[in-house]
Parts: structure tokens; sequence; C-alpha cells
């Protein structure tokens, strides 16, 4: 039934490799579980680069594990001639009876299931065949659910999830052909380097509108992202009716990324209730395309009242969709060291001090504030830099630290101010993770 369709997306069957692209950086993590196990779940927006992720796994255990390459299913569940049938979850299975029937592997197969989500019940059929040994999973999804409910109530304790991001600026300035190897070669490329930053900033890290020259083009491709997954994912699975609030909500917190808000004041703005706009945000975090950050505080509840500050998936995305008309590099900067220190696994808050003052990030561990950092663009204004420094003291000072950190577009400085050592970074050095000389 699925023959055609399955040897059309496994061209590895003929021993060729994939074309590999920008090498991801989690790559290694999920080499790291291959042995294991466990279900791999790879999970992010649309068009983040997972499949290509699996394709460059799917290399790995061809060139490197030894993996007969038939022995690799590889199956995007998006494909109409799979989707048509996603509310019979037996389809998933016949596909895979006629995958044995074509090449009858022998040993360990590697089931490659990409958008797994798209079939309602996918997590039937793997928990199955995970159970009856041999089949190594790795699956694909568009939205944080897959590693929520899904899981708790079959798959508990079976999956390593991996989270996948747009392009983090070492991927970034690798698409565009360039590779930072040592102290030298970063300071070589320095002037191109912040030209890098500038292109990231307001175009993003989506792959594919990397390697895309047009602003206009890379714009048009953002802006269809963005509609794609309000229009054909969130809509109709969360059975919205008037789609074009969900949108109006979402350009209009695009246009005001790392600022604070409240629901009250969001719904007001946008007319809509604010049991609805906390609803429709849940909806993007789902799908990855908006994160809220909440105050630190001790207090479960004090959490909960604070006003939430606004992140963005993709700094481009943003800037595409958003209805501002000048830019904001200062919260296009901030947007960016937030995504950084998402991947890097850190838990994230922004800290207020007792007498009103903010700091962007305070990172913590096991509910105790590491690490305080702020971020602006530029301190080039006297009034900008005692405001900056004001906050940050501030809190290290309440919250016991010695050390902070600024990231700033190009400053870098060590400052030792009321006995506390505050370090500025440029932001091509933060962002490429290489600590100041």
């Amino acid at each position: 039934m699925f023959e055609s369709v399955i040897v059309d997306q496994n061209p590895h069957w003929d021993g060729t490799l994939y074309q590999e692209g920008v090498s991801r950086g989690i790559l290694g993590k999920v080499k790291g579980y291959l042995d294991l196990p466990h279900i791999i779940a790879l999970v992010g927006v649309r068009r983040s680069g997972k499949s290509t992720l699996v394709r460059q796994t799917i290399n790995h255990l061809i060139r490197n594990k030894g993996i007969p390459p038939r022995n690799i299913l590889f199956l995007n569940l998006e494909n109409p001639q799979f989707s048509r049938h996603r509310n019979d979850v037996s389809y998933l299975e016949r596909a895979y009876d006629d995958y044995l029937k074509l090449v009858a592997p022998v040993g360990p197969v590697y089931c490659c299931l990409d958008e797994v989500h798209f079939f309602p019940e996918w997590q039937v059929f793997v928990k199955a065949k995970y159970e009856q040994k041999g089949i190594k999973f790795i699956v694909t999804g568009s939205n944080s659910h897959l590693l929520t409910s899904e899981f708790i109530t079959l798959l508990s304790g079976r999956a390593m999830p991996v989270e996948v991001y747009p392009f983090s600026f070492t991927e970034f300035i690798a698409a565009n052909g360039l590779s930072i190897t040592d102290a030298v070669s970063l300071t070589k490329q320095r002037n191109r380097l912040r030209k890098l930053l500038d292109d990231y900033l307001r175009f993003g890290g989506f792959p594919e509108t990397s390697a895309v020259d047009l602003p206009e083009t890379k714009k048009e491709l953002l802006v269809m992202y963005a509609r794609n997954i309000l229009y054909q994912d969130i809509a109709p699975r969360f059975n919205i009716k008037k789609a074009v609030d969900l949108e109006n909500l979402f350009f209009y917190l695009a246009s005001n990324i790392s600022s604070l808000y409240s629901f009250n004041k969001l719904a007001a703005l946008v007319s809509l209730n604010d049991k609805t706009v906390k609803e429709y945000l849940g909806y993007f975090s789902d799908a990855y395309l908006m994160f809220t950050l909440d105050s630190f505080a001790f207090s479960v509840k004090e959490q909960i009242k604070s006003p939430k500050k606004v992140y963005a998936i993709d700094t481009g995305m943003a800037g595409a969709v958003g209805f501002s008309f000048s830019e904001n590099l200062g919260h296009l900067l901030e947007n960016q060291v937030y995504l950084d220190l998402k991947r890097r696994g850190h838990e994230l808050y922004y800290y207020k001090t007792g007498n009103g003052l903010e700091v962007d990030f305070a990172c913590c561990t096991g509910g105790k504030i590491t690490k305080l950092i702020q971020v602006v663009h530029t301190l080039g204004d006297e009034g900008t830099r005692n405001r900056e420094l004001r906050s940050l003291i501030k809190a290290l000072e309440e919250t016991g630290l010695d050390r902070g950190e600024i990231v700033t577009y190009e400053d870098e400085e060590e400052l030792s101010v009321d006995g506390k050592i505050i370090r500025l970074i440029p932001a091509f050095k933060y962002l490429l993770n290489i600590e100041p000389v």
C-alpha cells in the first residue's frame, strides 16, 4: 500500500549519504542517546531543521556505526499518502509492515518518524513496537505537547527529549561560510562577525532564510512560516473559530518582544478577554512561536501575579510580522541572548529589585540565583551606563553574588564597582560562547 512512498523517502538505502548542510550543535546530544533504548524525540518550531538533523543522524549511523542502510526507515508523516489516514493509527502499522516486506531487515531497526504528531494516536503504535525491542525510534514534532500529556500517559520514562531551535549564532556564521577556531581567527574576523551579527539580529536563524540573499524574500518566507503555524497548526488543533484574533495577538507580541505585559493589559489592547489571551499565549508556547518569562520570586503566587516578559522564537520572524516601523536593536539583542540561554539549558527568570530596578536575566539552579545578566545595545551615554550598572549592582547585593555580566553590541571591559565585578561582553563573543580575554 505504501511501498512507493517508502522507497521514495529513503534514498539512503542505496548507500548514498545525505547532504548534511550545517552540522547542528545538538547532534552530539542525539548521538549520545543512540545507544540507549529510549525514544529520541526532536521537538521544535516548524522549519527549525529537525528533518535535517534526522538525516545527519542517519548519515552517522551508516558512516560511523556501521548500520546497514536498509535497517534505517525514514517516514515523513506529513506526506499526503500518510496524512489522509491520520485518524487511523493502524495505517502506521501497515506502513511498517510494508517496509518489512520490502527489505526484510536483519538486526536492529532505526525507525525515524518525521512530524509524528500528524497521527494523533502515534504513541500507541510507537509504544507497541517499543515493547517488542529491536526497534530504535527517532521522532520529530512541532509542538511541545509531544513531550507532555502524550508522553506522560503512554511513554513516560521511555523518551529522551531534544529541543531544536533555529540556528545559534555559531551555526549561523557556519551557514555563511565562517568558522572561528581560536582567538586569532576571532580577532581577524571581528568586523565580519559584527556584520553577521547585524544580519542575525534582523533576519534570525531559520536555516532556509539563512541561505537566502534578498531581504524581501527572507521576510516573505518568515511571514509564511508564521501564518502556516497559526492557521494550519494552532487554529485547527485547538478549534479556534476566529483565527484572525490569534494572528492579531501574535503580531502584536512580535512587535513588542523583550517587553513586559500582563494578561489584563494585553486583553484590552487586542480586544479579547484575559482568559482567551492566556490560552492563546499557551498555544504560541506549545508551537514554539513565543515564550514568556516570569519574575523571580520565592513564592509561586508572586510569580503568577507578576508581569511577564515575552520573547520570540526568532528575531527575523518577529521583525517580519511585527507592526513596528523602527528597529530596536536592544530588544532584538535581548531576545537572542534569551534564546541562547535557553539553548544552554538554563532555568531563567527576570529579576526585580526591592526598589523596582530590573535585570534582564537571572539564571537559577535549585531555586537559587547563580548568575545575573543584563543586556543593552550600547552603554554610550552616561545616563544609560549608570542606569544599567545601578540595576545590576543592586541585584547582585540582594542575591549575594559578587559578579555580573552585561552583554552589549561591542563594549568589552571588566569593571569593579562597589566591590562587585562587572564584565562587559561583546554580543558576538557572548553568542559564540567565547570567554573574554
